[in-house]
């Protein structure tokens, strides 16, 4: 069976006899292969049909990047949130049929990529966490050099003008880990005979353990938070169970899109939990609540996939989850629940996990292991004192003794 007709059951033949048949029949076949269903797969290739014909080039040929992004952009004005052009475009990379044009490069671009081609060579670091190297030093570099102006115009006071800026903006441990890329970065260029004096001397800005206020989200807050979620749909069954894990087990973000189907064992009632954080498994039991809400997404809510990931992507194609797509899922849930919890995270549900159990008498190594930590400071840390708890054991205020008088 050819792929249109897998994706249209009925009216393939209107694709089938277009002129484009061969390659709609090529982008069907590679929808399906990345795991696209057919809802949106069809929607792709519906569009992808009135493009090609808007751009009337000869079927088979190599598109320009600047011609199809041009189309897209003139028939998008029909669709909603058109991700066709995005996946047309990789899949015409992918084949080698995009000509992609793009601009000379800024030479300081260049160079932040030769710097983060080297951590890959050197250190081995990986991709994500060069992303992170290549964003705080452009960031920097857009920021203190205009453009045409050299490294060699950077100052250490132009440094410390933009720690201080950023400062205002960024979280304390957010900075200081921007600051040492950057940091980084100049002593490479120092290294390397780009600067002539080292910048990257500069201090790094404190950070002490225990200096946060308490991130734990009140129960009663949590408890409005779940019961918020409308479960009449796909996506709220997965969101309610994604923050039901959250809460209630003290899962960190990427913890619970790590999660398969093989994690939950229904038979020992227990989720078995993959730390990367510490390269540690953690197995938890299940309360009969936990195992209704998972039974419950899992034959109404999660997509018939051989996927062996439990959470997967609400938008084409199927896919694991991100751990900050986990994240968003709580700031989405945490925006439409009308509760006061604009400020809170997806962490902050780990923090009242711990809280809880420290309220109701669990000791800190009970805590720990729960939690999976390998040293009680770790624990300390999320059972940060709060204020109503130090209005319980306040001790008892002396009657008032009046003003003294007298005194000279």
């Amino acid at each position: 069976m050819s792929a249109l007709k897998q994706v249209f059951v009925r009216v393939h033949s209107r694709y089938e006899q277009d002129q484009y048949a061969e390659d709609l029949e090529r982008f069907a076949a590679w929808l399906l292969a990345t795991s696209y269903q057919n809802k949106n797969a069809r929607r792709h290739l519906c569009r992808v049909q009135h493009v090609l014909h808007a751009i009337g080039a000869a079927p088979g040929v190599a598109l320009r990047a600047d011609v199809l992004g041009r189309a897209f952009a003139k028939l998008a004005r029909r669709w909603t949130r058109c991700h066709t052009a995005s996946t047309y475009t990789g899949y015409l990379r992918s084949s080698g049929r995009l000509i992609d044009q793009t601009p000379a490069q800024d030479p300081l671009c260049s160079l932040v990529a030769e710097f983060c081609g080297r951590l890959v060579r050197r250190r081995g670091l990986a991709s994500s966490t060069v992303t992170e190297y290549r964003h705080a030093v452009s960031h920097f570099l857009q920021h203190m050099l205009r453009p045409g102006q050299s490294l060699g115009q950077l100052t250490p006071r132009s440094l410390e003008s933009y720690i201080e800026s950023r400062s205002r903006e960024l979280a304390r441990t957010t900075l200081l880990a921007a600051v040492r890329r950057i940091r980084a970065f100049l002593l490479d260029c120092y290294h390397r005979g780009l600067l002539s004096e080292r910048l990257d001397l500069i201090d790094l800005p404190r950070r002490f353990r225990r200096d946060m206020p308490p991130r734990a989200m009140p129960w009663p807050l949590v408890e409005r938070l779940l019961q918020s979620v409308d479960r009449a749909d796909r996506t709220g069954r997965r969101d309610h169970a994604i923050l039901h894990l959250l809460a209630c087990y003290g899962l960190r973000t990427g913890e619970v899109a790590r999660l398969t189907l093989s994690s939950v064992d229904r038979k020992a009632r227990t989720l078995t939990v993959w730390q990367s954080k510490t390269y540690s498994t953690l197995v938890v039991p299940l309360h009969d609540q936990t195992l209704a809400v998972l039974d419950d997404y899992r034959q109404a809510a999660r997509p018939r996939t051989e996927l062996p990931w439990l959470f997967l992507r609400a938008a084409a194609p199927l896919g694991p989850m991100s751990k900050s797509a986990v994240s968003q899922v709580f700031r989405m849930r945490a925006d439409r629940s009308g509760a006061p919890i604009s400020q809170y995270s997806a962490h902050c549900l780990r923090h009242a996990f711990a809280q809880r159990l420290f309220q109701r008498g669990v000791g800190m190594k009970a805590i720990g292991d729960l939690m999976g930590h390998r040293s009680l400071v770790s624990t300390s840390i999320y059972l940060r004192l709060q204020a109503d708890a130090l209005r319980e054991v306040a001790l008892p205020v002396p009657g008032h003794a009046g003003p003294i008088r007298g005194v000279a």
